[in-house]
Order: C-alpha cells, then sequence, then structure tokens
C-alpha cells in the first residue's frame, strides 16, 4: 500500500471566550484525473449514438474528468495484474460528436457503478473502472507511456491508445453508468483496431480537514459564547 505522509498544521481559534490551540486533521490532497478517447458509440437516456465507421456523425469522442484524494490511494494485487486505485468524490462526462451537434455535459454520480480510477503498473494502463470492469468506462494502455512507475498521486500526462478491454463483450456492449440526474450512459467501443486515448492527472491545492477532536471543541466554544451573552443580558 502507497502511504503519504503529509504533516499536520497547527490552527488558531479565537472565539469570544474560547481562545485554543489544536491540531488540524491531515491536508487532505486532492487530484484531478482525465480520460479521453473518440470514435466510440455511446447511448444517453436510451437514444442510441451508433459509430459504424470514423466518418459516422454519430461517433462520440468522450472525456471523463473526476477528483479523488492521494490519501485513499491503496495497492491491488490480482491474477495477471497488479498497481494502484483510488475512490472518486466527484467525476464530469463529456460527449462532443462528429455531426457538430449540441454536447453532452453531466455529473456522474460515482456511488450508482461505484466509479473509481486505477493504474495497472503490470500491463501499463490506467483509467476509470467501475462494478462491471476495472477499465470500464474509460482507460487507456501503452507499453511506454510510463504506466509502469505511475503512482496516481503526482502530475502525469500520456497518450496511449483505447479501449483498454480485458472483457470484450462489455466494452462492445456497454454497461450502464449514470449521470447524478439520473440519466443512463453507456459506452461500446465498435472497433477492434486500437484508437488513441490520452489520460492525465494534475495535482490540486491542499485543503485542510479539521478532525472531529476540532469540531467537538469548536462546538463546546460556540455554547460558551452563547451562554455568556445570555447571563449578559438576563
Amino acid at each position: 500500500m502507497l502511504r503519504l505522509t503529509l504533516a499536520k498544521p497547527l490552527c488558531i481559534v479565537g472565539i469570544g471566550v474560547l481562545s485554543a490551540v489544536w491540531s488540524c486533521g491531515a491536508l487532505a490532497r486532492p487530484i484531478s484525473y482525465s480520460d479521453y478517447i473518440g470514435d466510440v458509440s455511446v447511448n444517453i437516456g436510451g437514444a442510441p449514438h451508433d459509430c459504424t465507421n470514423f466518418s459516422d456523425s454519430n461517433c462520440a469522442f468522450i472525456t471523463i474528468t473526476a477528483v479523488g484524494d492521494t490519501n485513499n490511494i491503496t495497492a491491488f494485487n490480482v491474477t495477471g495484474a497488479s498497481g494502484l486505485e483510488n475512490s472518486l468524490q466527484s467525476a464530469k462526462i463529456h460527449i462532443i460528436f462528429n455531426s457538430g451537434q449540441n454536447p453532452f455535459d453531466a455529473d456522474l454520480d460515482v456511488t450508482s457503478a461505484q466509479l473509481f480510477v486505477s493504474v495497472d503498473q503490470t500491463n501499463g494502463g490506467a483509467g476509470f473502472g467501475s462494478q462491471y470492469g476495472p477499465t470500464y468506462p474509460l482507460a487507456t494502455y501503452g507499453s511506454n507511456a510510463g504506466f509502469g512507475t505511475y503512482d496516481l498521486a503526482s502530475d502525469f500526462d500520456t497518450a496511449g491508445f483505447g479501449p483498454f478491454c480485458p472483457d470484450l463483450d462489455l466494452c462492445h456492449n456497454g454497461q450502464p453508468i449514470y449521470t447524478t440526474s439520473g440519466t443512463a450512459l453507456t459506452i461500446s467501443y465498435p472497433f477492434i483496431i486500437p484508437l488513441y486515448s490520452a489520460f492525465s492527472s494534475t495535482l490540486l491545492p491542499e485543503v485542510t480537514v479539521p478532525e472531529p477532536a476540532t469540531i467537538a471543541l469548536l462546538g463546546i466554544g460556540l455554547a460558551n459564547l452563547a451562554f455568556s451573552r445570555r447571563r449578559r443580558t438576563g
């Protein structure tokens, strides 16, 4: 398991009668992940957009971006693959089409399909997985793309190929993922040949997360402040 040690800063709070110094919780270090692929088929809320050839107006170009916390990265080791994975706090999907019709943009429900991000350091690939498979809905592979040493916790940008399909039936037929408004989306990959794909990650600014004891102490301080004011005005 990858372990990241982050120093705890001191937080100073002065609220009326409460004046205290205590240690904040660990720094959350958000990280943004992105994966892109073109010339695929999608079904949006029951409306099919089938990509039958590279000039088909229905061919879709998809980007998924998501945010996770580097503190949540864990290692995995299964038969034929090993690497790292991270849970997601939020995700968005952006879809454009060959036809030039209006793009589709939505927030994804990361819990309904159990979306996560992972890197397979053994086989050389990274992307978004779900309850259906570790590389669906979208993942990128490439033997020379640097995935073998990628740690999911640093800035990274590489081009490769998609789809990354241990389960060919899943890649050809898709399974539903959902937007936060409940719209079902399926992505399917109609072509056998590799398609251009790109994966990246970008570290975001650190965020201080108060420990539970900090929150409780703050609550006590606010209660004492309110009581003190009532006594002065009573």
